[in-house]
């Protein structure tokens, strides 16, 4: 008996081994020619690595990672990795804008701001966030990991209790739905004022191949800096350095060295 669950648990982690190798999905064909595991093993095998959300199935009838198989990769990726990779990129951009960069990564149901950068001491003032954590529905490094979360994550947020900070903090669940929309059609968000009276912020996802969205890089000031004009080009710079913070973070190797750990 023990034997054969060894055998049971060896088969699933083959199974998931191929899975994140291949990148785009496999099916139960592709698996089956890989593992040589027979087919009607692979069904039952996969049916059960579907059921505890390991894996999920995609277009096609393929196979990729589920989301708590990525979360449990997500907890290995340490927050010093994270702000080694990312230190040189916010540095430079603090400087050239002037203004406060900062990295936020999520925790279960919150978001914490984990790295902040400010502005060379030549600047004649800049706002620090602080670290800790902030509400899914009032902060732009919030909002927008939430934008693209699941359905199911969003309407968690959507119907829980939300607190009123500011006149500007958005409540009401239609509104916010329709602002989720709004964020992933510019692929940034904004925080004004929904906090603290004066103070905005920009946000846009870090994305990383094979993970949810669980990291954003945003920017953070005074409200006569944070101009429509300013944070519409502080978002659109956002954007670009979030897209090359995902890729330094992979060419690092931390998260594919998480992720294939898993499987091995």
């Amino acid at each position: 008996m023990i034997i054969n669950k060894y055998m049971y648990l060896d088969k699933l982690f083959k199974i998931l081994e191929v899975v994140v190798r291949s990148g785009a999905g496999l099916t139960v064909s592709d698996i089956n020619k890989i593992t040589n595991i027979p087919k009607p093993s692979c069904y039952k095998l996969i049916n059960d690595l579907v059921k505890n959300d390991l894996l999920q199935k995609k277009d096609k009838n393929r196979f990729i990672l589920g989301e708590r198989l990525k979360q449990i990769a997500r907890l290995d990726l340490h927050d010093v990795d994270v702000k080694f990779v990312s230190k040189p990129l916010l540095q430079k951009s603090a400087n050239n804008y002037g203004v406060t960069f900062f990295l936020s990564r999520l925790r279960d149901q919150g978001v914490e701001i984990i790295y902040v950068e400010t502005p060379s001491k030549n600047q004649i003032s800049f706002l620090h966030p602080g670290h800790g954590f902030r509400p899914m529905h009032a902060c732009s490094c919030a909002k927008v990991i939430a934008a693209y979360a699941s359905d199911k994550f969003q309407l968690n947020i959507i119907h829980s209790r939300l607190k009123s900070y500011t006149r500007n903090t958005r409540v009401n669940p239609s509104l916010l739905k329709s602002e989720f929309k709004k964020i992933r059609a510019k692929g940034y968000a904004e925080c004004i004022e929904e906090i603290d009276i004066g103070i905005c912020s920009v946000a846009a996802p870090v994305i990383i191949k094979n993970s949810n969205i669980f990291l954003s890089v945003g920017a953070t000031g005074p409200l006569r800096t944070f101009s429509d004009s300013f944070r519409e080009k502080i978002g659109n710079y956002l954007i670009g350095i979030s897209d090359e913070l995902g890729s330094m973070i992979q060419n690092k190797n931390i998260w594919t060295k998480n992720i294939n750990t898993l499987a091995s």
